[in-house]
């Protein structure tokens, strides 16, 4: 998925934007779920849905923090998306606000992975590796 806007034709790249935004949770998650790491998959396997719409909620929360917080900053960010361009709230496309609960999701992934190969590196596989996070 991360790939994916190099192998399209030029004329639908820009609209690749998702794949690369969830590119790295479908490619750590199911990592962490088999070195035994807390994992999405395992979660939504357990029937567990408390984790993913924690990270989400928090995700969107965030983000309309940041985009409100980028409104009024003197250096701001511009947005030019292929999508809804002059649909905002602030300066965010509204299709925008969907990748803030995709970031958290990858952000989760992304911890999980370094915390399992740190335990791993250390030796410490096996043993718990801390208390459980995101719930």
């Amino acid at each position: 998925m991360l790939a994916l806007p190099f192998v399209v034709p030029a004329s639908i790249a820009p609209y690749m934007a998702a794949p690369v935004w969830l590119g790295f949770i479908f490619l750590l998650d199911p990592l962490n779920a088999r070195l035994g790491g807390e994992s999405l998959l395992a979660d939504f396997r357990a029937g567990r849905s408390d984790r993913p719409i924690n990270l989400a909620l928090s995700g969107l929360l965030c983000g309309v923090l940041w985009e409100f917080w980028n409104y009024w900053a003197g250096a701001k960010w511009h947005y030019t998306v292929p999508i809804m361009e002059n649909l905002k709230v602030f300066e965010m496309p509204v299709p925008g606000y969907l990748g803030f609960p995709a970031f958290a999701f990858e952000c989760f992934t992304m911890y999980v992975f370094a915390r399992v190969v740190f335990a791993y590196a250390t030796k410490a596989h096996g043993t718990q590796l801390g208390r459980t996070i995101a719930l």
